[in-house]
């Protein structure tokens, strides 16, 4: 039984590596989210500005291609927020994937885990047994004894 419970706890600590893992994977990926958010939340800080600078140029004189040029700043940035939340999707999507997996990776260790507390409580149990048949036999042999002198 005790080699039983040892395979089984080496079972137990590769299953609780691998949810250690998937948490690290969680952690990296969070941590991308917020890098992507905050580079889209400076891009719209850009486009903001740009917007600014772009509707105070009415005030000055500036030619049409100072425009067309303003124009593209702020067209690109557009794009570059579009794909940004593109991005955002896609790590998100990883998020939710990786959220499942660890919500896997949890229940196997739990289901584990539960089974050895089983094995370990049958093996208390036989060891207990085990001890009161030696203690029944002690006590019969020392009864026997008594009773033949």
């Amino acid at each position: 039984m005790q080699q039983r419970i040892a395979k089984f706890n080496r079972i137990l600590k590769i299953r609780e590596d691998s949810r250690r893992n998937e948490q690290a994977i969680l952690a990296a990926e969070r941590s991308e989210e917020r890098a992507v958010m905050d580079h889209i939340t400076q891009l719209e800080n850009e486009k903001t500005q740009a917007i600014r600078d772009f509707s105070t140029t009415g005030e000055k004189m500036i030619s049409a291609t100072d425009l067309w040029f303003q124009r593209q700043f702020i067209d690109a940035i557009d794009t570059d927020i579009t794909r940004g939340k593109d991005s955002l999707n896609e790590v998100r999507g990883r998020i939710v994937n990786t959220e499942a997996r660890l919500v896997e990776r949890h229940k196997d260790v739990r289901i584990m885990e539960t089974y050895i507390d089983h094995l370990k409580e049958a093996n208390f149990h036989e060891q207990l047994g085990i001890e009161q048949n030696e203690l029944d036999d002690v006590a019969t042999m020392q009864y026997s004894r008594k009773g033949a002198y």
